[in-house]
């Protein structure tokens, strides 16, 4: 099916500028987020966020955006390196994981995603 208004036709309303604006700013402008999201299930490295986020999520960032997102979230102490390592793994990885000012943002960030949910589409 498509779409069509003032001349201009979409196959799909995802297609529209707006629908993928939408979509980047809630996954690559709050990266910071999905990342949490995830090493609060256990600790993780850059590279495997990215495949982690893939998978769960649906999308994946670039991996520079990780590292950068990585980087600001340490230098706030949200997140902090993590010595992890099996016998088999480089020594240089880096391993990431959540602080309790982490967690308490996490939980900040969900709190208010369900209000301005609730403002956007309650039925009242």
């Amino acid at each position: 099916m498509s779409y069509s208004e003032d001349n201009v036709e979409y196959k799909e309303i995802k297609d529209l500028k707006a629908f993928q604006r939408l979509k980047k700013n809630v996954t690559i402008d709050l990266l910071w987020i999905w990342v949490l999201k995830l090493l609060k299930e256990s600790p993780k490295y850059a590279y495997e966020l990215k495949n982690e986020m893939s998978k769960k999520f649906g999308f994946s960032p670039a991996t520079v955006t990780n590292y950068k997102v990585l980087y600001l979230l340490e230098r706030e102490g949200i997140v902090r390196k993590a010595e992890m390592r099996s016998g088999t793994e480089r020594i240089d990885r880096k391993y990431y994981e959540i602080t309790e000012i982490g967690d308490k943002l996490l939980v900040e960030a969900k709190e208010y995603f369900k209000q301005m949910f609730q403002k956007l589409f309650s039925d009242e």
